[in-house]
């Protein structure tokens, strides 16, 4: 993913390093170089008895990738969803995420690190803390903390 949108000058912006994303209402900063896609509108498959975090699966080019929630919302029921999902890794080692729409980019310099507690999801394990200046996203000091996929995946099939 890169960002390549025009300012009002005509000048291309700097390019976006990081991308954001909200998780289950919370806002995530995935790690620079994280291969990431997003799939608009994707459709879900149910699995009948799988972990309560898991929405089902879906296909991206051929491959089967696991959707996990974040959210604290009840399962899915028995019927095939349509939800934006954002696929963190390359397949067939990827997995999705169900995401409040597309990421937004986040660029180098315009936000930094912060202090302050985690939320209380249900992957604040996987959290480190870091709080948006004003043009880090489009919502003007929106709070982001900053997330490992790896620990994150780990704590979304853990719970």
């Amino acid at each position: 993913m890169s960002s390549q949108a025009l300012d009002e000058a005509g000048a291309v912006p700097p390019p976006a390093t990081r991308f954001a994303a909200r998780l289950g209402g919370v806002g995530v900063a995935l790690p620079a170089g994280t291969p990431l896609e997003f799939v608009a509108d994707a459709a879900i498959y149910p699995l009948p008895l799988a972990p309560a975090r898991v929405a089902g699966l879906m296909q991206l080019r051929g491959q089967p990738l696991v959707v996990l929630d974040a959210s604290a919302r009840a399962a899915g029921g028995a019927a095939i969803d349509r939800r934006d999902v954002l696929v963190v890794g390359r397949p067939p080692q990827a997995a999705a995420l169900l995401v409040e729409g597309p990421p937004r980019p986040l660029v180098d310099g315009q936000w930094h690190p912060a202090r302050g507690a985690r939320p209380d999801c249900v992957f604040a394990s996987a959290l480190d803390v870091a709080g948006g200046e004003p043009g880090a996203s489009r919502a003007t000091g929106e709070v982001l903390y900053e997330v490992d996929p790896e620990r994150l995946f780990e704590a979304l099939v853990g719970s």
